[in-house]
């Protein structure tokens, strides 16, 4: 996945946007990253299993750890915990 595209999954599916709310609440249904992949490919992204377990490692920085913990989970983020734990 380019760093576009990173930041285009980040930026759609993060704070209060309907991107955001669908992912958050779909979350909680998937098993595997695989059904990550293949619910963000039916809303146009195009990434991979290992596409974002990089981009949930990367997220797993301190600063960015608390930023996401001060903001609330929105759908961006429960994306990145559920990768990490998966």
């Amino acid at each position: 996945m380019t760093n576009a595209d990173m930041d285009r999954l980040k930026s759609d599916a993060s704070g209060n946007t309907g991107l955001s709310a669908v992912l958050a609440e779909a979350v909680e249904g998937f098993s595997s990253t695989d059904d990550a992949v293949r619910f963000l490919a039916s809303r146009g992204f195009d990434v991979t299993a290992s596409d974002l377990a990089a981009a949930a490692s990367d997220a797993e920085t301190p600063a960015e750890a608390e930023e996401f913990e001060d903001a609330g989970e929105d759908g961006y983020v429960a994306l990145m915990r559920f990768v990490r734990q998966s």
